[in-house]
């Protein structure tokens, strides 16, 4: 409640400010003290001391009561200087000063150099306490040569102080002399916290830059230039390694503090202090002034609307934005996802701007020829407005909005695509996910979000009236493959980490996916199982371990004790000397011909003008990440490469490097494939070994069934002839 009081005596709100103050009587803090004597300030600058002063010694009284009498004494002081005071309030705070200050040896000195022992009296008490700030743990002021220093002794019966001065320099003055020729700074003196308080100005560094700004200033009457600044706080406060990241922060906390008024250049700004604070509404309308776009100019409003506790100022910020977006909409500079940003400000906030957001929305993710692009979303400033951005997805794109979005939902960024299958899923729409499953499932590590999406809607049973739907061994699998790899990187990615956790209740908590797809495993599933989680290191998730290790035990003890998992399991991508050469001058290709070949077709469309509506400049920096992106893919790929005519290929079993024949069980026909790597596809008799028809067959022998991805779901066969080809 202090935070309102000093608004509510500016404002003049009478009636609520004795209310407030009443209820922070009841709980009164000591480190609100300042804001309790700006309050009492603000009545008796408007002639209001009568007002004033019932409050003030209502609050000292408290703090008294509550031990806070350091607290009360400096209120009672600020009061006093207001000349609010009644006899009563005088006498308290001669009493105060009393029992706070009467047990020390120079208490009888100074009171009758004050006039304090002739009775309690304003003057005699505003004597007091400018003379005790002479006394040890004050600092004082020698402007003519001795600088600042601290007081460390006040020996009474000599009356000589001592004076430790920030140069280092130790000397003792005769009182008279002090009194006479040194100032005493106040505690919050700049100047006297390098002393004190290095520590809590440290803090404001960090957490109230402009706070910091302003008690600098202070020094210079209340202008001061940059360089000024600078030569105040570093070394001695700000380091030179930390003083670019403070003076980043305290130029734009500057623009938004309405004690301080920033001149000059952003380069080299003189920042001043106001007599009296800016009100927010005029505030924000001169921040604005400072910023460069209309993203900026938005950020600044959600600032200072948040910041607004006054439903009539936030009525006003509020008008203000509907103002600021209308206008670049008709000038039509702003780019499309600042114009959306702040529609989806406004509508946030129960306005409407101009033009509809969905409008808006569908030019920001919408191309030319009528293909989308999710990956425009991520230009939104806040998650806030690409989330809402999300749920106008329907009128944005139209009836078949839904297709759009599932078709190409391994590009939705991160930061939405949960968004996006939720959208789908409240519109009755999910099951157009379950596509992507073949899309995705080979490479968890690529697309490890969508991996688990799919899997959570597999445990929801989303999928389960689908025929074309992965079996559960399948999907099991896959999951844990995904858990392997975001394991690896849970310690330096925190979203990673955050994922597995989600992974790990997916499979072991309510949902039991990985219940259902142990259930009736096979014995060269559960090998298969125990040989990701053996990959996946020690701290991988304890409670999927003991989950599969308990059917290991149950079903098939032995595996644990088997000999080591074969090859094609192995964390390498496999192929023929052929298809190695095949994917490396792909590669050479790639980053010799197509990628310097898009490097000129950027350059030419910059030439053409403004970037912000040039669609070829688009266009090619779109294909600069997706060229760029591929071939980081292929390096890896190549760096992970292995010869399948180099591994121990088997004779009797379904492994890369051989030709397997199987019969279909229910219609009898026979198929023949080769199987190899992923880089040896290149007629329809070969399949890749990591694709889902080979992960139903490998390691099986003759005799042994199978299964395999059919048109209208698994087909089941059974293996007849398996012949080494490598």
């Amino acid at each position: 409640m202090t935070h309102d009081l000093v608004h509510l005596a500016r404002s003049l709100q009478l009636d609520t400010l004795e209310d407030a103050w009443a209820q922070a009587v009841q709980a009164p803090r000591a480190e609100d003290t300042d804001r309790y004597a700006a309050a009492i300030d603000q009545l008796c600058e408007r002639d209001l001391a009568s007002r004033a002063l019932p409050l003030a010694k209502a609050m000292i009284d408290a703090l008294a009561a509550g031990n806070a009498v350091d607290a009360a004494m400096e209120l009672g002081f600020r009061v006093l200087r207001r000349s609010a005071h009644n006899d009563a309030l005088v006498k308290g705070i001669a009493a105060l000063i009393e029992q706070r200050y009467g047990s020390e040896d120079w208490f009888p000195v100074l009171s009758t150099r004050a006039g304090l022992s002739s009775g309690a009296a304003v003057p005699a008490i505003l004597e007091f306490d400018r003379l005790r700030r002479f006394t040890k743990g004050f600092v004082v002021y020698h402007a003519a040569g001795w600088g600042e220093g601290s007081v460390t002794d006040f020996a009474a019966p000599t009356q000589e102080v001592t004076v430790a001065f920030a140069t280092g320099r130790r000397e003792s003055f005769p009182l008279d002399t002090l009194l006479s020729r040194f100032k005493p700074l106040d505690p919050n003196d700049l100047r006297a916290m390098k002393l004190m308080q290095m520590d809590k100005l440290r803090e404001e560094a960090e957490k109230r830059p402009s706070a910091l700004l302003r008690r600098v200033a202070t020094l210079y009457r209340g202008t001061i230039t940059s360089q000024q600044l600078k030569s105040e706080l570093s070394p001695a406060v700000i380091s030179e390694k930390d003083w670019p990241s403070f003076w980043k922060r305290a130029k734009a906390a500057a623009t938004k503090d309405p004690w301080l008024r920033v001149e000059g250049s952003t380069t080299r700004p003189t920042f001043v202090v106001r007599e009296k604070p800016v009100g927010l509404v005029d505030e924000a309308t001169v921040t604005l002034g400072h910023q460069n776009d209309l993203g900026q100019r938005i950020g600044v409003l959600r600032d200072y609307l948040a910041r607004g506790e006054d439903e009539e100022v936030r009525s006003q910020i509020l008008t203000l934005a509907a103002k600021t977006v209308d206008a670049a909409i008709e000038e039509k500079k702003a780019t499309h996802a600042h114009i959306l940003d702040g529609i989806l400000f406004l509508e946030e906030n129960g306005l409407q701007a101009s033009v509809p957001a969905a409008k808006e929305l569908r030019a920001l993710l919408v191309k030319e020829d009528g293909s989308l692009r999710p990956a425009a979303i991520d230009r939104l400033a806040t998650q806030a407005s690409r989330e809402h951005a999300i749920e106008l997805l329907p009128q944005a794109l139209g009836e078949n909005w839904a297709e759009q979005c599932a078709v190409l939902l391994t590009e939705w960024p991160n930061s939405v695509l949960e968004n996006v299958v939720n959208k789908l899923l409240t519109q009755n729409q999910g099951p157009l996910c379950l596509p992507m499953w073949d899309r995705v499932a080979p490479y968890p590590k690529r697309y490890p979000l969508m991996t688990y999406l799919l899997g959570k809607l597999y445990g929801d049973g989303l999928f389960d009236a689908m025929e074309q739907r992965p079996s559960p061994v399948a999907v099991g699998r896959v999951m844990l493959h995904l858990g392997r790899v975001l394991n690896e990187d849970r310690k330096r990615n925190v979203v990673h980490s955050r994922l597995l956790g989600r992974l790990t209740s997916l499979l072991t908590g309510k949902r039991g996916l990985l219940h259902r797809s142990l259930d009736g495993i096979s014995r060269e599933d559960l090998t298969h199982y125990v040989g990701i989680i053996k990959r996946s290191g020690e701290d991988f998730p304890q409670e999927i371990v003991d989950m599969i290790d308990r059917v290991v035990a149950d079903k098939y003890p032995d595996i644990h004790a088997r000999p080591e998992l074969p090859f094609w399991e192995k964390e390498y991508i496999y192929t023929t000397l052929d298809g190695l050469h095949r994917i490396k001058e792909d590669y050479r290709v790639l980053v010799e011909d197509k990628i310097p070949a898009n490097s000129k077709s950027i350059g030419a469309a910059a030439s053409l003008g403004d970037l912000s509506e040039n669609s070829e400049w688009e266009s090619a920096m779109e294909e600069q990440r997706n060229l760029t992106g591929r071939a980081q893919d292929m390096d890896q790929q190549l760096r992970s490469a292995r010869l399948i005519e180099d591994q121990d290929v088997p004779d009797d079993r379904v492994a890369p490097g051989t030709k397997v024949t199987f019969v279909e069980e229910l219609s009898g026909k026979h198929v023949t494939y080769r199987v190899l790597g992923p880089w040896d596809v290149n007629d329809d008799h070969t399949i890749n070994y990591l694709a889902p028809i080979a992960q139903g067959l490998l390691g099986k022998t003759v005799g042994e069934f199978g299964e395999v991805p059919g048109p209208t779901g698994p087909v089941r066969v059974q293996i007849s002839v398996i012949e080494r080809i490598v």
